[in-house]
């Protein structure tokens, strides 16, 4: 299994890019034929859908299955965090004044492929709420964060 970082969709990379220095506005997790994320609750689209937008794939660091996943489908009940993305473009505020991003109680992509890996076995603990760019740091990729890939 792969995690997806989708780049360069506006105005949606734009905004990230302000709220956190990065373009990277989503993330998600493919086996090359569906794509598993968080949109207003969990869905699985055709992976066509994403793979002609500007992405980056990394190897999942732990063993995550297309049955894990599919389960989390069926019996997850977050919803996405409205209110958590809007507390999630203020983190430059929260940084300013040096806060961690406050959580609202729903789940964002990025959140929910940190708590996906790290149910899977990951064992690498963010200090809030990551974002993408936070995650594909995590994984290796390039801390180039004022690279817009768009």
């Amino acid at each position: 299994m792969k995690i997806a970082f989708i780049y360069g969709k506006k105005p949606s990379s734009t905004l990230t890019k302000i709220f956190t220095g990065s373009s990277c506005y989503h993330v998600g997790f493919t086996d090359g034929v569906k794509f598993w994320d968080m949109h207003l609750i969990r869905r699985r689209r055709l992976w066509s859908i994403y793979n002609n937008k500007k992405t980056v794939l990394i190897e999942a660091p732990v063993s995550i299955t297309a049955e894990y996943l599919d389960h989390k489908l069926d019996t997850d009940e977050a919803r996405y965090g409205v209110i958590d993305y809007g507390l999630f473009g203020l983190r430059p505020i929260y940084h300013f004044f040096g806060k961690s991003t406050r959580n609202a109680g729903g789940i964002i992509c990025s959140e929910m492929v940190a708590d996906d890996l790290n149910a899977n076995g990951w064992r690498y603990t963010f200090k809030e709420v990551p974002s993408p760019a936070d995650i594909e740091y995590a994984l290796g990729g390039k801390r180039d964060l004022w690279n817009n890939r768009d």
